[in-house]
């Protein structure tokens, strides 16, 4: 099989006559290069657009009003429980509020006989005392019973404290639930959603508020855009990456939290450079990059030696080595040096 390039004397390059089709060149020029960070990122719901619902007593479940998915209205029921102390609590409350209407009747007749001259200062002042002692339980019991929600006596109805849709369900009909456990009901508000992108500790640096994002949900999806919001303070101990926090633009009927996608930062120092196509850069020797440069209007190429930048979509910025105007092989740099071992 014949060569399809041959080292001269002078070592430039040249190359077989089959082989020219296959080989373009172009002049380069400086252009403006925005260096940009890609991330891996996950759609979830913003701060405070998840609430968790859960019992402030022990009781257990005798109707569940709602599945996962379904949209709910604030004030719509999501579980009916049963539960002993509720009863009690409800009955606590009941006591209170008569014990402190009876103690403001004796309050009020102490401080009338006071006016009319024939009252006791000592009962008045008791009485006065026992008020504000029965108004402290008053408003103790009826913060407890303001925490069972809807219902009476032992039932209680949990309701939905917001609009949204219900993303996570862990109560079943006749389960025993307790304080402190899981929470029974979990609703999020789909229209408060942003991406987090989790950015490498070396990319950080060219990260900033306000940077425009563009989000990748899908390969055949148009992406969404985006700005970043907030960066995160603190790295993960494995990965070594902070989350960058984003909102996102427009219509986000499209996102569903839990979704995955890629998002490309707009990164600072955006400025002017020479920039090929990755396959025109060849590595030699495992360590040093070439690019070749064609030789006055003969068909010779001199192999070049380049120090490169950052690598964006299929294109590699090159920092050193070349010079406006020249004639670079853009394509087929593989077919003029058979030696390279590999594309960049």
């Amino acid at each position: 099989m014949p060569a399809t390039s041959v080292t001269n004397n002078d070592q430039s390059v040249s190359i077989s006559e089959k082989s020219k089709p296959y080989v373009a060149t172009k002049a380069v020029a400086y252009e403006a290069s925005a260096p940009v960070v890609r991330a891996p990122a996950k759609v979830a719901f913003r701060d405070g657009a998840v609430s968790q619902i859960n019992l402030p007593v022990p009781g257990r479940v005798t109707a569940v009003h709602v599945k996962t998915g379904d949209k709910v209205k604030a004030g719509d029921p999501l579980i009916t429980v049963t539960s002993p102390e509720a009863a009690a609590a409800r009955a606590s409350f009941t006591a209170a509020q008569a014990e402190a209407e009876a103690a403001r009747k004796e309050v009020a007749r102490q401080d009338q006989m006071a006016t009319s001259g024939v009252g006791i200062d000592s009962e008045r002042v008791a009485a006065q005392a026992k008020l504000r002692q029965v108004e402290a339980e008053l408003a103790r019991a009826q913060t407890t019973s303001g925490l069972l929600g809807g219902g009476g006596g032992s039932t209680i109805v949990l309701r939905a404290p917001m609009d949204g849709t219900v993303i996570a369900r862990r109560a079943s009909v006749g389960s025993a639930v307790e304080p402190g456990g899981d929470p029974l009901i979990e609703i999020g508000n789909p229209n408060a959603l942003w991406v987090i992108a989790d950015v490498f500790e070396r990319d950080l640096v060219q990260v900033h508020e306000g940077a425009d994002v563009d989000i990748e949900l899908s390969a055949d999806d148009k992406p969404l855009h985006g700005k970043v919001v907030t960066v995160g303070s603190s790295l993960s101990g494995t990965t070594r990456t902070a989350p960058v926090y984003i909102a996102m633009d427009g219509d986000q009927a499209s996102l569903r939290a839990g979704m995955f996608a890629r998002a490309t930062i707009k990164a600072q120092g955006g400025n002017e450079a020479i920039v090929l196509p990755a396959e025109a850069v060849l590595v030699k020797d495992g360590k040093k990059y070439i690019v070749y440069v064609r030789q006055g209007t003969a068909d010779k190429f001199i192999a070049r030696e380049v120090t490169v930048g950052r690598s964006v979509d299929a294109t590699v910025q090159v920092m050193t080595g070349l010079a406006p105007g020249d004639q670079v092989v853009v394509k087929g740099a593989l077919l003029v040096d058979t030696q390279a071992e590999q594309l960049l």
